[in-house]
């Protein structure tokens, strides 16, 4: 099930400094290999940058299950919420040009912006921590223009201060996408065309046009592109998402490993974002009690082997662009399979990283073993599709429990056996609690799992980290 470019692999070889080891690829295909054939997952595609360098090339399976078409490097992806990525860029580059304040107030480019918005900025929007409300019809609304969102979102209330909480939403960046095309006077996707990918050489990077008239869908023929499908009840079924065009700067590009690796060289050789605008981009937003935020401008933030990393993923791992700076390390996944976690990228940027040297501290004295247990049979239910709602409190068995199942197949192969969890926090606040652990799997790949419990013990609520 597996192919494989020769050409772009040979070209990659030529690319590569003379003696550089070879082991690490070879790893790469066969985790991703295993990952495909375990999670019944059709196609992929992977690259690896670094210095400015193609290191690694491949693809695999079939991009589309009734033509048998192959996966190839040009295979055009529905890449979701990785589009950030690109309005990031976008964003900075008028930054670095002087066009664009990230900390303006909002007033300046929209003079109508209502006056609860006062205290708004470009950084706020970019950051999602606005408080702007999402509207129930944000994603289902297929005709709505940027203007006409824009307009609905004055005249909601705010759902928090600004820069209280970090929280993703989509209305943070229609209104993002109106600012920009009022300070260039161009549509938010010429933007992208002529400002970002034409400049960088893409040849399969755009969207579909996706819309609903009657019963009828109607998109764009985009050449190549890869089938999206979700594997439910034994049997494969094409399905994904219809992202109306207000949501642009949300997601919905569709686009290929070797586009999106042409960006990740541009980044490494400063040719597009000078290295200074690239670490203000990669910045996290300080809420307003002095925590640190989950995103820079438009780029979801985090930690891998003590390294800071930068990138998105989009619908679980449709798509997963992970970069760690001081390496300039790129890691570049594409799959056509909803319903995988975003963990594809940072395991395979693990391969090319040196270990965490505190794996094996000790943590803090655990009181409870018992109900550490069932927090690790929920860690290992999670990915391997064996949740069980015992774990969790009515309220998380409504609603969180169904989401959870959504992700994760038996015998799945997207982690390595999980070895050791070792208690780091244990904290109560109230009639809740909060306790944290370290996750190690296999040698050395390591995932803070963070819980919060009622006061009977039970799930509300968890969240990982990669270290």
């Amino acid at each position: 099930m597996r192919s494989s470019t020769q050409a772009l692999l040979l070209l990659a070889a030529l690319l590569l400094p003379p003696g550089c080891a070879t082991s690490s690829s070879t790893r790469t295909d066969g985790y991703l290999q295993a990952v495909l054939e375990k999670n019944h997952v059709p196609g992929a595609a992977v690259a690896i940058v670094r210095d400015g360098r193609i290191e690694h090339l491949s693809t695999h399976g079939l991009a589309d299950l009734e033509s048998e078409a192959k996966s190839g490097p040009d295979t055009a992806f529905q890449i979701a919420s990785a589009t950030k990525i690109f309005t990031g860029t976008l964003v900075m580059l008028l930054v670095q040009e002087g066009k664009l304040g990230l900390d303006e107030p909002l007033s300046k480019y929209l003079p109508d912006a209502p006056e609860s918005w006062k205290a708004l900025t470009v950084r706020h929007l970019a950051a999602h921590v606005s408080g702007l409300k999402d509207g129930a019809d944000e994603q289902t609304s297929t005709s709505a223009s940027v203007a006409e969102r824009y307009e609905a979102a004055r005249k909601e209330p705010l759902a928090s201060p600004p820069g209280e909480r970090s929280q993703y939403g989509l209305t943070d960046f229609v209104v993002l996408t109106h600012v920009l095309e009022k300070v260039t006077g161009q549509r938010f996707e010429e933007l992208l065309r002529t400002r970002v990918f034409e400049p960088l050489g893409f040849t399969c990077t755009r969207y579909e046009h996706a819309r609903q008239q009657g019963p009828v869908r109607i998109a764009d023929v985009i050449p190549r592109r890869a089938t999206t499908y979700r594997y439910a009840d034994g049997v494969q079924q094409r399905s994904w998402f219809l992202y109306p065009p207000h949501t642009y700067a949300a997601g919905g590009a569709f686009s290929c490993v070797k586009d999106l690796a042409r960006w990740a060289v541009a980044m490494d050789q400063g040719t597009l974002l000078s290295p200074e605008t690239q670490r203000a981009a990669a910045t996290a937003f300080k809420l307003n009690d002095g925590r640190e935020g989950s995103f820079g401008v438009a780029f979801s933030l985090g930690r891998l082997r003590g390294l800071s990393t930068f990138g998105h993923a989009g619908g679980g791992s449709l798509a997963d662009v992970l970069r760690v700076p001081e390496q300039k390390l790129t890691v570049i996944v594409l799959t056509n399979a909803q319903g995988l976690l975003p963990l594809l990228a940072p395991n395979i940027a693990s391969l090319y990283l040196p270990p965490l040297p505190e794996l094996d501290a000790p943590g803090i004295p655990d009181a409870e073993p018992a109900l550490t247990a069932v927090l690790r049979g929920a860690v290992d239910g999670l990915l391997n599709g064996t949740l069980e709602d015992a774990a969790f409190a009515p309220s998380a068995q409504q609603e969180l429990v169904p989401m959870l199942r959504s992700f994760g197949t038996p015998d799945n192969a997207l982690q390595p056996p999980l070895r050791r969890m070792t208690l780091l926090e244990d904290r109560r606040d109230g009639e809740s609690r909060k306790r944290v652990y370290r996750a190690v799997y296999g040698e050395d790949v390591s995932l803070k799992w963070t819980f919060r419990l009622d006061a009977a013990g039970k799930i509300l609520d968890l969240e990982y980290d990669w270290e």
